[in-house]
């Protein structure tokens, strides 16, 4: 058993911080598109939302961590943070556009969407899906910026464990090596 899981450990750690974060992404967004087709009148709850941040959070630390153990250099850690973090932010905002597009007759009357309308009243838009998709656009360049920062930061706190790791107990195996 112990062989399988760390042959396992070692496929994955094959796969690159871009492709976990557009893994991530997908699923996150296929969630946010799902809960969106059940209940389209439901707002964004305060704990679901921290709990989806905690969520993605823990995995763009595992997944800089992974990084950080095949290399052994925490700025590996940091930059696959980063990129794992930009992969998932940019899959999420395309299926938020999807989302908005698909779903706006119905979550047009969702209360947290009330700023968003009244905006568009006094934008001169002719088109609400035109104004939300122009407001959407807009939150881009922020969205992949925070995506990058917390990634980094996630990527940070990745490299200081697997350096911890590292400067802890002796290893008696190199990491490529089987377990027994």
């Amino acid at each position: 058993m112990a062989a399988r899981l760390w042959y396992a450990r070692q496929v994955v750690s094959f796969v690159s911080p871009l492709a976990w974060g557009v893994a991530i992404g997908v699923a996150a967004g296929a969630l946010q598109l799902l809960s969106t087709a059940i209940e389209p009148l439901a707002d964004d709850s305060a704990g679901g939302m921290m709990a989806i941040v905690g969520s993605l959070m823990l995995l763009w630390t595992l997944t800089s961590v992974a990084a950080g153990r095949r290399t052994d250099r925490f700025r590996d850690a940091v930059v696959s943070g980063c990129l794992v973090g930009i992969a998932t932010m940019a899959v999420i905002y395309v299926s938020s556009i999807v989302r908005v597009n698909v779903f706006l007759d119905q979550i047009r009357y969702r209360g947290d969407w009330v700023n968003l309308v009244s905006r568009f009243h006094a934008s001169g838009f002719h088109s609400l899906r035109a104004y939300a998709n122009y407001e959407y656009f807009r939150q881009l360049p922020l969205l992949l910026t925070l995506g990058a920062v917390v990634g980094g930061c996630c990527g940070t706190v990745a490299g200081t464990i697997r350096g911890r790791v590292r400067k802890g107990a002796p290893r008696t195996a190199t990491p490529d090596s089987p377990p027994r």
